[in-house]
Parts: C-alpha cells; sequence; structure tokens
C-alpha cells in the first residue's frame, strides 16, 4: 500500500465514539503485549483512540499495545477490534485534545486527500 493510500475496509456497524477521530498517516512503533515489534501506520487519531494499520504480525481484541511516534512518549492501549492488519485501539488514558489537533496538523496530505 502507498504510504498516502487510504485501506480498503469492509463496512462495519458504526459505533458511538467518544471523540472525533481525524485524519492521519504517520507511522509508528507498534509493540504487542509480548513485546514484539510489529510496526504499523496510524490511519486516524482521537483523544480516546486510533485506528492502525499493521505492516506485520497482527493482534486481536483484548490484546494490549504500546503506540510510540517518533519523538514522543508511548501510548498504552487494548486492541477493540481487527479486521484482516487493520485494527482499533483504545487509549489507556486519553490523549489531549490539542496533542490529537497537533499530529493531525503534521499530516496536512492526510487530512486535505480526507477533506
Amino acid at each position: 500500500m502507498e504510504p498516502d493510500e487510504q485501506p480498503n475496509l469492509p463496512e462495519r456497524e458504526l459505533v458511538h465514539r467518544q471523540s472525533e477521530r481525524k485524519p492521519f498517516g504517520a507511522e509508528a512503533v507498534i509493540r504487542n503485549n509480548r513485546y514484539n515489534r510489529i510496526g504499523g501506520r496510524l490511519i486516524d487519531i482521537s483523544e480516546h483512540g486510533c485506528k492502525i494499520d499493521l505492516f506485520s504480525g497482527s493482534a486481536e481484541p483484548g490484546n494490549f499495545v504500546t503506540i510510540k511516534l517518533d519523538g514522543m512518549e508511548s501510548w498504552a492501549g487494548e486492541v477493540r477490534w481487527a479486521e484482516d492488519s487493520i485494527v482499533g485501539v483504545q487509549f489507556q488514558r486519553p490523549l489531549h485534545p490539542a496533542i490529537v489537533e497537533h499530529l493531525s496538523q503534521s499530516q496536512p496530505e492526510v487530512a486535505l486527500a480526507a477533506g
């Protein structure tokens, strides 16, 4: 998949989200609960979670993962759903809205493509 290409996802039942997801497109180091390095691209992000396209390995609902973006501290979360290589993660501690806004604005080509 090209870096700025969104994966073709199957239809999912819409769920009520605690906060708006913002388009994103940064690569991150993802580690599963066995500390295996998986790696992936964050597709979108909010204060309460994110959607990730995993590069290798897998994660299943109930698994705990850590997410590390370059130059930032790690975030811990729980995989809430998984479809092939795409997973939805709920953060253990919400991110500050200003952090989410900064991250989404740091990837303008992704935000413009989605909007």
